[in-house]
């Protein structure tokens, strides 16, 4: 066996090809069946008057489509090259990939702005949580979200086999993506479900609407924990991202340093990037009772596991009891 299969990029590159065919697939697993009850639980008639629950809604099904796109795409490249001989396929590959993330992002941050308003004391605050507004923006983001980043199928093009950003854009795409991922969501989230905290702890004092109070509490963890999943596990694609554009000319790098940093931006890019469109189903699952209550009533539903009806039990019991 030659020694080169020993170098460390050679481990590194048999590392990736596994982790993909055996990690990925279980995220496709997971984020239709984590999405799809996700949008099973939205759905109820319970959440159906909340704006929050609808953006929250409609992220669970563009994260789905995000994964098994996605994912899909990642394995079918590795399998079969298909970006470095399809300029189409290259082209609109990431457009479509990226446009997916993008929408699902946005609607993420629409639900943290959704609930300060309606925790808000302003009247015109409240106005943005209104059902027929939230149905607005929602076409708004699905319009200007492909819209802004159109950029990526004119720029990317196919140069020596492989299917890339060429010249100054791909530094422009890393500031870019920095911009969108990396800077504007985490704050803009951060910022609105700490003031609609702030509006909750106002909130305790009024015993009127107990019930709405209690959902938007809800709502609020479920935002806010997602928040800092996403910082966690997105905003390391944008760094790596733009830390690779700034030393791609960088003189004296060996072999095995090249590898490791092309390896973590696969993490990034792949594990990490990917982690938000499934990780909302536990997520909710982890902060919500309702949401953890509407599971496991539909999983006792759906495979037969009742326990008995109460009034069953009673109707066994009661004879006993009488004889005794």
């Amino acid at each position: 066996m030659s020694n080169s299969t020993f170098t460390l990029p050679a481990r590194l590159n048999t590392l990736q090809e596994q982790l993909t065919y055996i990690v990925l697939p279980v995220y496709i697993v997971l984020g239709i069946f984590g999405n799809g009850f996700c949008i099973a639980y939205f759905l109820q008639r319970s959440q159906r008057s909340s704006s929050c629950a609808f953006y929250l809604l409609l992220a669970a099904i563009v994260n789905m489509l995000a994964v098994v796109f996605g994912v899909t795409t990642n394995i079918v490249n590795l399998w079969k090259s298909i970006a470095t001989t399809s300029l189409i396929y290259c082209k609109l590959r990431m457009y479509i990939n990226h446009t997916l993330i993008f929408i699902g992002r946005s609607f993420t941050i629409l639900a943290s702005i959704d609930i300060y308003s309606m925790t808000s004391q302003k009247l015109t605050h409240r106005v943005f949580s209104q059902h027929s507004y939230a149905i607005k923006y929602a076409i708004a983001v699905v319009i200007c979200c492909p819209l802004i980043a159109v950029h990526i199928p004119i720029m990317n093009t196919i140069v020596a086999g492989q299917c890339v950003m060429t010249g100054v854009y791909s530094l422009i795409f890393a500031i870019y993506q920095m911009l969108i991922a990396g800077v504007i969501p985490p704050i803009a989230m951060v910022t609105f479900s700490c003031l609609a905290y702030f509006n909750m702890q106002k909130l305790n004092i009024r015993q009127d609407n107990l019930i709405k109070q209690q959902q938007q509490r809800q709502h609020l963890r479920m935002v806010i924990t997602q928040i800092v999943v996403y910082i966690i596990s997105a905003e390391l694609v944008p760094i790596t991202t733009l830390y690779k554009q700034l030393t791609a000319n960088v003189i004296g790098k060996s072999q095995d340093q090249k590898a490791i940093e092309a390896f973590i931006v696969f993490l990034a890019s792949n594990f990490l990037l990917y982690l938000n469109t499934w990780a909302a189903f536990f997520i909710y699952y982890a902060t919500s009772s309702a949401f953890r209550l509407a599971f496991i009533r539909i999983f006792k539903k759906r495979f037969r596991i009742d326990a008995l009806p109460m009034a069953e039990i009673l109707n066994n019991t009661l004879p006993t009891n009488r004889n005794a």
